[in-house]
């Protein structure tokens, strides 16, 4: 796995406020969950990760919310324009690195 990227403290802290607004519904042994946490671990994002196995009340917010109960989905809250659901791996990827890559 490639080393995680390197930021200044103050750009981390930055990262840090920005990514309150996702939420990565997951589970353990998806293999396209782990192609997700992967690249939020290289990108050195903490985002709150909900596990739709373990809490019943995560997967009945995905479904609520995204309409269906596949993962990975990435939850972003735009405020009050309302909430944006992210599925497919490769899509969540390519938001990730394009929004938090450099």
């Amino acid at each position: 796995m490639p080393q995680a990227i390197q930021r200044t403290p103050e750009r981390q802290a930055e990262i840090d406020h920005e990514v309150e607004a996702l939420a990565l519904y997951h589970f353990e042994r998806c293999p396209f969950c782990v192609r997700v946490r992967q690249q939020i671990e290289r990108l050195a994002l903490p985002i709150e990760k909900r596990d739709i196995q373990r809490d019943p009340a995560h997967r009945d917010a995905l479904m609520a919310g995204g309409g269906r109960t596949m993962v990975p989905c990435l939850r972003i809250d735009h405020g009050d324009r309302g909430a944006e659901w992210m599925y497919e791996s490769a899509d969540i990827n390519r938001y990730l690195e394009t929004r938090f890559g450099s």
